[in-house]
């Protein structure tokens, strides 16, 4: 599942690791993207500091009362995303919960960042009830918030030391349901590394209560409700959740409360590495809050914010330089700005809170905007061509895993004499490696499989229009078989999302080369309704289906009921028609 916190779908994730935010899509928003660079080495574990005490008279005070405190956010607004571009009427969810019985509640800056209508379900109503953005902070990821009534159950701070092995629970709204969840684990690290693509914090919490997109701005309490942190992220390939202390969020809350911005311009953005090799690092703005700062200065939605105070931003791939210079600016006063308009191909400069911006460059890629690295410039909508032998790097070519199974599911992506090599560790589970850089109507994507190991060797598969909708997959397996499925991330069970197998079950063909040592050239072909698969140049499906339309490309390695697959990928090619 994709999140508007998990980018790619998320994604701007890369190889090995990825990092999401926690908001759940309903129409289109996306997940968060990881930065385009592996993050710095977080620093030792230590023990973090005690946070004020807070006024506990009246707060919940058992784990079992947090249900009553916290309740679900719905936001419908534009945003421009790196994937998909603009979308208009997109909706998204997340997680607030109250800190006060009139209805102040705190929640993340990417759930209400560019929400123009905002909603509260409390205690799972079917009438929700307005909300009212107080304050925010981009670089702490945090807002507070009024929602209309008052007599709310509420949380209060917790106050106590907070060590790795802390009982905790995360509340919230996962998946964009309407029913509340609560997961249960410990703290697992109490100074984990802070510095992410959409915000920039000393230190966060790790913990392994599980959350999911929709959770984020939830709280994570102890056995007796308090709030240890607000979760925010998650590392879904991995495992690992992450939270804002409570420590950090208090005297921000505090100040956000009173309707002050804290480290905020009124916008949700993230960084990235934009151009062919990476000329324009910066802040990808995906969403502005009218009559903020940089709306009033002329930003758009899909502006990259590329320097600021002639300081060139986000080239480690985290918000860490932006927000440094934002926090020590007084932000009513006037502040330089350099924007690679990525729609126009254009360069503009200005001023927040003076000079508009101008435009002082045009065709400055030369490309109408092209993006990603390693000369990758194919975008939805135009025609272009991607090709590697996986003798460059992965990582900066856009390529990133992500696994799909349950908690338990793990596999590697390596490279290896001009090969990525993917390998399944766990049975049930299905390792994809996207490319962020390719979002992609109609295509024609090709690979050659060498080197197939393991007792399920063989299972691998092309996929085309991946997003946080689904996408379709063209694969063989050890047996013989053929399979085109479509992956429906919004059906099935409560809507866990479900495999379709679009062609015949038991079709099998002569075209897979099953020998040792046997090389199979995979090529599926997406147009239009059309899906078309070639093994070795024999047709061996073909199927029409309308539910997809767009999104990124990949493969794809997976196991039975038995682990071990390893397959290597001699080369990719997509060609977008």
């Amino acid at each position: 599942m994709l999140t508007r916190a998990l980018k790619p779908f998320i994604f701007l994730t890369m190889v090995i690791i990825l990092v999401s935010v926690a908001c759940a899509p309903f129409g289109g928003k996306t997940t968060t993207p990881e930065p385009a660079v592996k993050p710095p080495e977080a620093p030792a574990e230590q023990v973090a500091t005690k946070a004020p005490k807070s006024d506990t008279s009246g707060a919940v005070n058992n784990v079992d009362g947090v249900e009553g405190a916290v309740f679900q956010i719905q936001a419908t607004g534009t945003i421009n995303t790196v994937e998909n571009g603009e979308q208009l009427n997109a909706e998204w969810s997340g997680t607030g919960f109250f800190i006060d019985p009139s209805g102040i509640a705190v929640t993340n800056n990417h759930v209400v960042a560019g929400g123009a209508v905002l909603k509260a379900y409390v205690m799972g109503d079917s009438s929700p009830k307005n909300i009212t953005v107080l304050g925010t902070s981009e670089c702490a990821d945090l807002a507070v918030v009024k929602v209309e009534g008052s007599n709310y159950p509420y949380l209060s701070w917790y106050d106590g030391a907070v060590k790795s092995g802390l009982e905790v629970y995360a509340a919230g709204y996962p998946l964009g349901e309407t029913e509340y969840n609560l997961t249960k684990g410990i703290i697992s690290k109490v100074n984990a590394n802070g510095q992410t693509a959409w915000a920039s914090l000393d230190y966060i919490y790790g913990h392994d209560a599980k959350i999911n997109g929709g959770n984020s701005g939830g709280p994570l309490v102890t056995t007796d409700g308090q709030v240890v942190g607000v979760n925010y992220s998650n590392r879904a390939s991995v495992d690992q959740q992450f939270a804002i202390p409570t420590e950090l969020a208090i005297p921000i809350v505090e100040k956000l409360q009173t309707g002050e911005n804290i480290g905020s311009l009124g916008m949700f953005g993230y960084a990235v590495q934009f151009g062919p090799n990476q000329e324009y690092p910066g802040i990808w703005v995906e969403s502005i809050k009218t009559g903020s700062i940089v709306d009033k200065a002329g930003v758009k939605p899909g502006d990259i914010i590329h320097e600021v105070e002639g300081i060139l931003i986000a080239t480690d791939g985290t918000m860490k330089d932006y927000c440094d210079i934002i926090r020590t600016r007084d932000t009513s006063a006037p502040i330089k700005i350099k924007v690679y308009r990525y729609g126009t191909d254009e360069l503009l400069d200005g001023s927040l809170n003076g000079e508009p911006l101008t435009v002082t460059s045009s065709n400055v890629l030369g490309s109408g905007g092209s993006s990603g690295s390693s000369g990758s410039s194919a975008s939805t909508g135009s025609s272009g061509s991607y090709s590697t032998e996986f003798d460059g790097d992965l990582e900066q070519d856009g390529w990133y895993k992500y696994i799909w199974g349950d908690s338990k599911s793990d596999g590697t992506v390596d490279q290896k004499s001009g090969r990525m090599v993917v390998t399944v560790n766990t049975s049930w589970t299905e390792v994809y490696v996207f490319n962020q850089n390719i979002n992609a109507s109609d295509v024609i994507l090709k690979t050659t499989l060498t080197k197939v190991k393991g007792p399920n060797r063989m299972n691998a598969s092309l996929v085309c229009r991946a997003s946080d909708l689904g996408w379709y997959e063209f694969a063989i397996t050890y047996g013989g078989y053929v399979q085109v499925w479509k992956w429906d991330a919004k059906a099935g069970d409560n809507q866990q999302g479900y495999f379709y197998q679009l062609n015949e079950k038991d079709s099998g063909s002569n075209a897979i080369a099953m020998q040792t040592g046997g090389v199979n050239n995979l090529e599926a072909r997406c147009i239009g309704t059309q899906l078309d698969f070639f093994v070795n140049g024999t047709k061996v499906a073909s199927v029409t289906d309308r539910d997809f339309t767009e999104g990124q490309v990949g493969v794809g390695v997976y196991a039975f009921d038995m682990k071990g697959p390893i397959v290597e990928f001699e080369n990719f090619s997509a060609e977008i028609q």
